[in-house]
């Protein structure tokens, strides 16, 4: 059995979501240190010293460093989670790369659609010379409602996450570390299953395109609960086709989106509009947390278009699987937003694949990099 509370866990990023490990993770009794460039987020949770956590099983999570000095964060932790959002991994990587340890873990969560191949990259570039493993994980583990800068009523914990390493050949001795934090995920194979789990971009950029107009007049809809009506749920069953497709020729089986709902929330209506109904209107349904953005300038499409649908088109293309529906949404965003997405994007290129077929890809998740092609 782990001493929890031996375990010092640094996480990477003080806004919604690290908030919410803060708060689940204290109370399982790890010890926390949080991290945050914008030191405004730390200061009442620094002043409380943790977070209270309302509801069965709660009390308060105690974070013994709430610090903007990156190094003071992660000096001496064992595992650092990053939680900043895709856009951001890279640039959280390049500022680690000097101050990791031999030994330390690094999980993304979540890891958007190859995340981990992104930080991998980046502390290469860097010059990391410790010995280090990343791992990322498919979706983000919990729904809570957040009261107060340092109060938090959780909601809903999601029944199946995966975990997987970059290289996948890393999981046997990573996984039962991470294990511990995580008691309801399971590890999968490589990168491909984690990336290809990857439910915002499923979920998020659609919505936000079929409903625009809504978003840009004002109208605080229900995001799932009003906004899949169903052409957005055609829209959906469209996109999430071409991505287990797309997996399936890279050789990972991912769920469709009907039966990710009844695994992550053991959900399963007879369309996906009642599912959302259901998962939104449902005492404990994690989507009733779920706010509406007030423009399309929204991590919804800013961080869901270049970290999740550009890279699923471009692995598309390298696995010879053709993805228009996910094209058009790309296109239709660039349009309607002005902006270049594709420009930052996960390409083949940056993500290190570029040149690569389907069995070149699965070679390089599964072993990592080679030195000669990557120093």
């Amino acid at each position: 059995m782990t001493n929890k509370s031996a375990v010092k866990v640094a996480i990477i990023g003080a806004g919604i979501g690290g908030l919410y490990l803060v708060a689940e993770l204290g109370i399982a009794g790890f010890k926390l240190r949080l991290h945050d460039i914008d030191d405004s987020r730390l200061s009442e949770i620094r002043a409380r010293g943790g977070v209270d956590v309302e509801g069965e099983g709660g009390g308060f999570a105690a974070v013994e460093r709430a610090t903007s000095d990156l190094g003071f964060a992660v000096d001496g932790a064992n595992v650092i989670i990053i939680v900043t959002g895709g856009n951001a991994q890279a640039v959280v990587a390049r500022s680690l790369a000097p101050l990791l340890r031999n030994g330390q873990v690094i999980l993304l969560i979540q890891g958007n659609t190859g995340g981990s191949l992104i930080v991998r990259r980046a502390l290469d570039d860097a010059g990391c010379r410790a010995e280090v493993d990343v791992a990322e994980m498919d979706n983000y583990p919990y729904s809570c409602w957040r009261l107060s800068p340092t109060r938090i009523r959780p909601i809903v914990r999601k029944r199946w996450l995966q975990i997987a390493t970059f290289p996948g050949n890393r999981i046997s001795p990573v996984f039962p570390r991470l294990s511990p934090l995580f008691p309801e995920a399971i590890a999968a194979p490589n990168v491909l299953y984690t990336g290809f789990t990857n439910a915002n971009a499923m979920l998020h950029v659609a919505n936000c395109v079929a409903n625009a107009g809504r978003i840009e007049s004002g109208d605080s809809y229900k995001f799932y609960a009003e906004g899949v009506t169903p052409a957005v749920a055609r829209l959906y069953e469209a996109i999430n086709a071409e991505r287990v497709a797309v997996a399936a020729a890279l050789g990972a089986s991912v769920p469709t989106l009907a039966d990710w709902f009844d695994r992550a929330y053991g959900v399963r209506e007879t369309t996906l509009v009642d599912t959302c109904q259901r998962l939104t209107y449902n005492s404990d349904g994690p989507y009733q947390a779920t706010g509406t953005p007030k423009s399309l300038d929204h991590k919804f499409i800013t961080e869901d278009v270049p970290t999740g649908l550009i890279p699923m088109s471009a692995l598309g293309a390298a696995a010879e699987v053709r993805t228009p529906a996910i094209d058009a949404l790309i296109e239709i965003v660039r349009s309607m937003t002005g902006q270049d997405f594709a420009a930052e994007g996960r390409t083949l290129e940056r993500l290190g694949l570029g040149g690569m077929d389907a069995p070149q890809i699965r070679g390089v998740v599964e072993q990592g990099f080679s030195q000669p092609e990557h120093v």
